[in-house]
């Protein structure tokens, strides 16, 4: 016969444990709501630029830049986004699976990492990271966002590496899907889907020059790119561990029935077997 108090302190500890992951699905609801109302907001701004950008390549074809300069091999910089907490489901998993792949792929190599779980994991793993910006995954400032992209372009810059890439995740069709975005050097099909501004038909003057609005602009995208990766990164975390304590909570309502039965059996045995006994003993 199974022990009742067993069974009824196991009860009331799952029942503590469906109240908390209930107040977490509902925080990551909150949370994503003001992720994706932070990522809207930006992206107005994000798509516009692209948009002016589509058009000077579009009118001044033969611009010149060194962010336009295509990769030769020399090394690649990777800035791997993951989450600074756990319980968000495959999130972490996914992300930091592909950034595991990409490194080893990579001839020559520098990584940058936001948020605690992608430190830990690829120092794990032996991979050496050259700075680390953990707890600012979750609400980054501008600033957190410049010094991480700066430190990243510093190595383009000085000819160390001539890639930089981004591996974060991004919800596409519906699905939250780890991917790699190459933030540098930039390429004209990075702007195809973009909405032009301006009727390609017509002759568009830039002052005091196309190319002179290009390098004003041409960083500003960069930082928007590390923005945009990193507002929809924690979108997507906010969306996984959402349906992560969605499904712990059901799970947890589920096997609460389950030991509701069992007590309710073993009541109903031990009143049985108390009542055998009481029958027993007034035949004797």
């Amino acid at each position: 016969m199974k022990n009742i108090v067993d069974i009824k302190n196991r009860i009331k500890s799952v029942k503590d444990i469906a109240q908390i992951t209930r107040a977490m699905e509902l925080i990551s609801v909150a949370k994503m709501r003001k992720a994706d109302e932070r990522r809207e907001h930006h992206d107005r701004y994000y798509r516009r630029m692209k948009s002016v950008i589509k058009d000077i390549f579009a009118h001044s074809p033969s611009i010149d830049h060194p962010y336009l300069k295509p990769a030769e091999g020399k090394g690649t910089v990777f800035i791997v986004i993951a989450s600074d907490a756990g319980l968000a489901g495959g999130y972490n998993n996914r992300v930091l699976q592909l950034a595991e792949k990409e490194i080893a792929a990579a001839g020559s190599y520098k990584v940058f990492t936001v948020g605690y779980m992608a430190e830990e994991y690829l120092s794990v793993r032996g991979y050496a990271t050259i700075d680390k910006f953990v707890y600012c995954s979750q609400n980054p400032t501008l600033d957190d966002i410049r010094r991480l992209a700066m430190s990243a372009i510093d190595y383009f810059d000085s000819g160390e590496a001539d890639e930089i890439k981004i591996i974060s995740t991004r919800t596409i069709k519906g699905h939250n899907t780890a991917i790699s975005t190459r933030l540098l050097p930039l390429g004209k099909g990075d702007f195809e889907d973009a909405k032009p501004l301006a009727d390609y038909k017509q002759i568009l003057h830039f002052e005091p020059s196309a190319a002179d609005v290009f390098n004003i602009l041409a960083p500003q995208y960069v930082f928007g790119t590390m923005f945009n990766a990193l507002a929809e990164a924690i979108r997507c975390e906010h969306s996984e561990r959402m349906a992560a304590m969605g499904t712990a909570t059901e799970n947890a309502g589920q096997m609460i029935e389950k030991l509701e039965r069992e007590y309710h059996r073993a009541r109903q045995e031990k009143i049985t077997s108390e009542l055998a006994e009481t029958s027993s003993s007034l035949r004797e």
